[in-house]
């Protein structure tokens, strides 16, 4: 059997230079005949199996996997009327069917630049959203944002919002506050073609774009509840990517359009590495890397990430104590390590 031998290149004080401030680490540009399972899941049914009405919001939609699919370029995800219904784990039926699609458990992420290109529908009833929420997070007390959200009608769809939610949990009216705009198109609607949907995310700062143009900010002076009662969570967890088609409570009238579709050109995820730096910090009592397994101290390490040199995360960690390197191929890899301070850790490595 080959040995495999580590190589560790410890680099202090020195800034990663490149020629662009965003550098691309997710992507998903739909050039297949199917959804990429490793980049997505489906979320099924009505979200009564999860003790929810409506998927919270008292939606009419069940949604399914046949309603995604991917061609020319683009991801389609279709509502349609179901005669015959749809039964889910209450014995409530829905006659309607949607699809939503997510990151969840395959990609998540904390500050960057995420945008997705789309094109959204007419209708009274629809409801498209471009959204994230924190992975193994609870609502609304962990947060919510809302990069895309939109509301269909008879006429021209052409305002698009977006939010952010901070509450405490369990959920109650009264103590939960959200901070949104609205951006109006003088120019059709925004189901006429395709548009650019994007937040830049960076500490204690949330920036929406539509188009290229800045349109909202928040920081945590935003909500006059903070810091007490609410704490702002959009510095805490990693958060995942959804896009899904709902109908409203109040539902569809004889105008809209069955069946109908957004359409999704596609989702994309930037770290930004102009501000990326190597921290002088002391890494030797936090990691250990022998043979094919880096082990770290739990109680000083928050979370660990091992990225490839375009920063593309291949593998992630929180609190277990170690990382098994046996699946990496040889090349350069670089560690990321956030420490409970709140401070990172960024060590190279080499496997032969």
């Amino acid at each position: 059997m080959r040995k495999i031998i580590l190589f560790f290149l410890f680099i202090f004080n020195v800034n990663f230079i490149f020629s662009q401030n965003w550098q691309l680490v997710w992507s998903d540009d739909f050039d297949g005949n199917t959804l990429d399972s490793s980049k997505w899941k489906h979320d099924f049914g009505t979200g009564s199996q999860f003790g929810m009405w409506g998927w919270g919001n008292g939606e009419l939609q069940y949604y399914q996997s046949q309603n995604t699919f991917v061609s020319n370029g683009v991801a389609t995800i279709e509502v349609k009327e179901e005669p015959n219904g749809l039964i889910d784990s209450w014995n409530n039926v829905s006659y309607y069917s949607s699809s939503k699609i997510s990151t969840k458990g395959l990609f998540d992420f904390r500050y960057g630049k995420v945008e997705a290109r789309i094109k959204t529908i007419d209708g009274t009833g629809f409801w498209p959203a471009f959204w994230m929420l924190p992975s193994d997070g609870s609502w609304p007390c962990d947060g919510e944002i809302d990069i895309m959200e939109q509301w269909g009608n008879d006429y021209l769809t052409n305002n698009t919002t977006g939010a952010a939610h901070i509450g405490s949990c369990p959920y109650s009216q009264s103590t939960h506050f959200y901070q949104s705009f609205g951006a109006y198109s003088s120019n059709g609607s925004f189901a006429d073609d395709f548009h650019k949907y994007a937040i830049i995310w960076k500490e204690d700062t949330i920036s929406w774009y539509v188009n290229d143009v800045e349109m909202f900010q928040i920081t945590p002076q935003s909500y006059f509840s903070i810091p007490q009662p609410h704490q702002w969570p959009f510095n805490s967890n990693d958060w995942y990517i959804m896009i899904n088609l709902a109908i409203t409570q109040s539902g569809p009238n004889s105008n809209t359009v069955f069946p109908n579709n957004i359409q999704i050109d596609y989702v994309r995820v930037y770290k930004d590495i102009s501000s990326t730096s190597i921290e002088n910090k002391n890494v030797s009592d936090v990691l250990v890397i022998s043979k094919n397994l880096l082990t770290y101290n739990t109680f000083k390490i928050a979370n660990i990430k091992i990225l490839d040199l375009n920063g593309r995360i291949l593998l992630s960690e929180k609190k277990s104590g170690n990382i098994s390197l046996s699946n990496l191929n040889q090349g350069l890899y670089i560690i990321e390590a956030l420490h409970v301070e709140g401070y990172k850790i960024h060590q190279k490595i080499i496997k032969y």
